[in-house]
């Protein structure tokens, strides 16, 4: 872990050489410098928000546990990116490539690092220890098993959790941490937690609706949902709308969805899931 906030400066040297526009492979394709040039006004947007263009602030920073493990994290991340462009060459251009769909998990993860951060530093100025959980059974067990930590370790989260809601096995853990840990740090914020526990409310069955939705329906698709969750469907003509649904559980917009005749394929499957056993397990 990178607990030295002196070291900030030179990693923020290492991504502008790293996302430079106008630095660019050889034989450069228009692609590749809109490419470059969006992931360096993303990160440059990132380093914005944490206000690390100011050295007192990155002492203070420097300090805080949530900020070393994004920083590292942040770090790791763009090795990550950097790497694969150097290894990919010519094929990260190619559509159906691995290298592309590599591109394009490491492009989510940045994108859900930027929502938390603009979560956790509202106006640039930190305030995770006062970030509020959304449902309030949800709140209760951050609270009284973590305090008012922001962030904490995978395997710390997780024997918290088996506490109220058991984990079956290994496979089901690993199953739940590809789901919450959005960032892929092996860590769980509480930004992630708020948007676990909102998406896969109540909190008295949460693994049990996680399971039924995340794990088993196949209209779920992962780590493509932040902040606010929303629902797909086609029309009778054709087009593709997408709904947010409000104040209901991810299950019965569902549920109301199909009896309305709008979610009736999910990913164009015949076959859709029968979610009201959820609902009379909650009665």
């Amino acid at each position: 872990m990178a607990g030295n906030p002196r070291r900030g400066a030179g990693f923020i040297g290492l991504m502008k050489d790293a996302f430079q526009p106008q630095q660019p492979l050889q034989q450069p394709a228009v692609v590749e410098k809109k490419m470059v040039e969006k992931c360096w006004k993303l990160m440059d947007k990132v380093l914005g928000i944490l206000g690390i263009y100011h050295a007192r602030e990155m002492e203070v920073l420097g300090e805080n546990e949530y900020f070393r493990v994004v920083m590292e994290n942040l770090t790791n991340k763009t090795k990550q990116t950097m790497s694969l462009f150097k290894e990919a060459k010519e094929r990260m251009y190619e559509e159906n490539s691995q290298p592309r769909r590599n591109l394009t998990k490491l492009s989510l993860i940045f994108s859900h690092m930027l929502a938390e951060l603009k979560a956790i530093f509202p106006n640039g100025l930190f305030q995770g220890d006062n970030f509020r959980i959304t449902k309030a059974d949800a709140a209760e067990f951050w609270r009284r098993s973590f305090g008012d930590k922001t962030i904490v370790p995978w395997r710390t989260f997780r024997q918290a959790l088996h506490e109220f809601h058991p984990i079956s096995s290994g496979l089901e853990a690993m199953a739940l941490k590809s789901t919450i840990d959005l960032t892929c740090n092996d860590y769980i914020s509480v930004f992630e937690f708020d948007i676990f526990t909102r998406l896969f409310q109540p909190w008295s069955s949460l693994l049990r609706n996680w399971n039924s939705l995340a794990v088993t329906h196949p209209g779920y698709m992962a780590f493509l949902t932040y902040d606010e969750w929303a629902i797909g469907y086609v029309t009778a003509d054709g087009n593709i709308l997408q709904t947010i649904p409000h104040n209901k559980p991810l299950f019965q917009a569902l549920i109301d969805g199909y009896r309305e005749g709008f979610y009736l394929f999910p990913d164009g499957r015949a076959q859709n899931p029968d979610l009201t056993g959820t609902v009379r397990a909650l009665l």
